[in-house]
């Protein structure tokens, strides 16, 4: 599907300098969307805004750290005064977890990925909905979830800890309540929940068969790991309009994981 609605949008994507972010970026400016991309590593992600270019793309990165709310409504500023719109925002910004029991975990860690995971989620969906209500064109939203939104693993591996997993179940509640409230104003929000991607975060413990690679891998009724394009193509779909009646649900790409 090529999603040729997509040309011509403005499409924000937090996080965007590197791995899932970074190439749902290039998946849009393939769409012939402009896109605007934040993040905290400013020579990571003005290469990334700087590639698209080079292709024909239109791209600009703006430095954000999404749980500061100024800098969070500087981005959506900035964003509109480059492109001079916004129609579509993936929030995928969050950062990973160290691991350990729930007892265990330490409270600076846990206020400081529920600040980017779960309060960077609010604080970007609350002012892309205000700039899409100032527009009155509705708009788009996306929230990268996770299949840790509906589960855990099992064992005590790093993807299973307490606070990385509440983090995505309050993501499934924050869209779910925005597409109830602005869903008369033609605004859409749902969540993408990936499975286990391959990365290059991840890939060391793919390339090792680490016990949650295995695991994943067995239990998937596919019998393989997701790939970047896997999470592109689902992201894409969920902006455009041919999902135009969807709004409010999540979106699993986990190779039939949950299903069981």
């Amino acid at each position: 599907m090529a999603f040729s609605d997509l040309a011509g949008k403005v499409a924000l994507v937090t996080g965007g300098s590197a791995g899932l972010g970074e190439a749902i970026a290039r998946g849009f400016a393939a769409a012939g969307s402009h896109v605007a991309i934040c993040g905290r590593r400013d020579p990571e992600g003005e290469a990334v805004a700087a590639d698209i270019r080079r292709q024909g793309g239109k791209a600009a990165f703006f430095h954000c750290d999404v749980a500061d709310s100024a800098q969070v409504q500087d981005l959506i500023a900035g964003t509109v005064e480059r492109f001079g719109r916004l129609d579509i925002a993936v929030n995928n910004a969050g950062i990973g977890s160290a691991g350990g029991k729930l007892a265990d975990l330490d409270e600076a860690d846990f206020d400081a990925l529920l600040g980017i995971n779960l309060k960077g989620v609010w604080l970007c969906m609350k002012y892309e909905i205000a700039q899409f209500l100032s527009q009155q064109t509705g708009g788009a939203i996306i929230n990268m979830g996770s299949v840790l939104g509906s589960v855990t693993l099992p064992g005590s591996g790093q993807y299973s800890s307490a606070h990385y997993v509440a983090a995505k179940h309050g993501i499934e509640g924050l869209t779910k309540a925005a597409a109830v409230d602005y869903g008369r104003d033609g605004i859409r929000v749902n969540t993408l929940a990936p499975g286990i991607i391959v990365t290059a975060i991840s890939q060391a413990l793919v390339t090792e068969e680490a016990p949650l690679i295995r695991h994943w891998r067995e239990q998937t009724p596919l019998g393989r790991l997701g790939e970047l394009s896997d999470v592109v193509s689902a992201t894409l779909f969920l902006a455009s309009d041919s999902a135009r009646y969807v709004s409010g649900t999540t979106l699993v790409v986990d190779g039939g994981y949950l299903a069981q």
